[in-house]
């Protein structure tokens, strides 16, 4: 596992409560990360070490001399590349979280990575993308209601929502990566419609959504990849989109952050020294993993999808809801990082177990729904369906009068 942070802790503290598990290395850029996280599980199958997820060679002799057959790559999505092709090199599967954003930055995108695709085939292994909340779940989400609840699916539209409060703390917040959070709020947002791809401008869009438990929230776009994936597996989606929630303080945070350029990631002057600004931004937030125990309230990630059911139209949202302290009791984590550590976890026992197989670079949504889920319900996760389908107002008809009136 590359990457020892929030999303990574829960990750880890799922891996070890799995019996099929030989061994665990735990490996992070910061030493310190990866064996203070070793400590707290105190178990004999789990080691730590200082390593680079960037570092592609190194990456890929860790695995041989170990033995590893599943790399999940908890890291920054800048990785994934450097990561996917040390699996190759080591002949072992792999799983991500997130991929990278629409902007031309130089960081990998989700296509540069299905672009390995023939290559992962040819070596008989497993590159599967976004196992995560969302994308992760949403994309299972999907294929449930594709399999199991339509005939026909004409939308899909991922809602995130929180309406968390962080104690000590009342400015900007993100209870996930804060350098993901910038580069998905403040790229542009893929979305999909009447069989086409579209760029939506950053932090448009606005739209309230009632989510289930947390009320009616202000959501906008943001860039994300069920957006990308989704319509390639569901050819009958007119129209796909990712909407997250945000409150006014944090959309007109990321709106100044934008106008000034501290979102950009080009080195600046600044005096005798040279700095990326969204490294400096990032520098002066709360860590996600700083988070746990000072989070209340709850988030919900699910999907609404539209269509057709016998014919008849049909509407419905299926999701979960994490509680923060609810999280932070079980696992001593906030609730973003338990939703998005637990399903990879449930995902390499399933590749393990040759329930989910096929080589070559794959989506959630590509696979059987019903074993994933299965497992979700059980590690903390249940999930929900929640019918959205408009009522049926039948057409006002004037009563005739009865025959015993007329006759009267």
């Amino acid at each position: 596992m590359l990457g020892a942070g929030a999303v990574g802790t829960v990750s880890a503290l799922k891996f070890v409560q799995e019996a099929m598990l030989e061994q665990l290395i735990i490996a992070d850029a910061v030493s310190a990360r990866a064996s203070l996280l070793a400590d707290r599980l105190r178990d004999p199958r789990v080691s730590c070490r200082r390593l680079d997820a960037g570092d592609r060679a190194a990456v890929a002799r860790t695995a041989r001399e170990t033995g590893t057959t599943i790399v999940l790559n908890a890291a920054l999505p800048a990785t994934n590349l450097e990561v996917m092709r040390a699996c190759l090199a080591a002949g072992c599967d792999y799983i991500d979280m997130a991929s990278g954003g629409t902007d031309d930055d130089g960081i990998p995108k989700l296509d540069d990575q299905f672009a390995l695709d023939g290559e992962f085939r040819a070596e008989g292994r497993v590159a599967l993308l976004g196992m995560g909340a969302d994308p992760g779940t949403t994309n299972v989400y999907a294929a449930y209601a594709a399999k199991h609840l339509f005939d026909e699916i004409t939308e899909l539209h991922v809602r995130d929502g929180d309406n968390s409060v962080c104690q000590g703390h009342d400015g900007f917040v993100a209870a996930f990566s804060p350098w993901v959070f910038l580069d998905e709020c403040l790229c542009r947002a893929v979305s999909f419609r009447d069989g086409r791809y579209q760029l939506e401008p950053p932090l448009t869009g606005c739209e309230p959504f009632d989510f289930p438990e947390l009320g009616v929230l202000d959501c906008y776009y943001v860039d994300h990849e069920e957006s990308r994936t989704l319509p390639r597996f569901f050819p009958t989606a007119r129209l796909v989109d990712f909407k997250m929630c945000m409150d006014d303080a944090t959309v007109e945070t990321l709106r100044v952050i934008k106008r000034l350029g501290l979102s950009a990631k080009g080195r600046v002057r600044v005096g005798d020294v040279s700095v990326v600004p969204r490294d400096v931004v990032v520098s002066l937030l709360p860590q996600p993993n700083d988070l746990a125990g000072r989070m209340t309230g709850q988030t919900c990630v699910g999907v609404l999808a539209r269509g057709l059911k016998d014919g008849q139209p049909r509407a419905c949202y299926i999701y979960n809801v994490t509680d923060h302290q609810t999280a932070y009791a079980e696992l001593g984590v906030q609730a973003t990082a338990y939703q998005t550590g637990i399903p990879p976890v449930i995902a390499a026992r399933l590749i393990h177990q040759g329930r989910w197989s096929g080589p070559g670079v794959r989506s959630p949504e590509e696979f059987d729904p019903d074993p994933f889920l299965e497992c979700l319900a059980r590690e903390g996760m249940p999930w929900k369906v929640r019918d959205d389908t408009p009522p049926t107002v039948s057409p006002k008809v004037r009563a005739r009068p009865s025959r015993e009136v007329m006759a009267a």
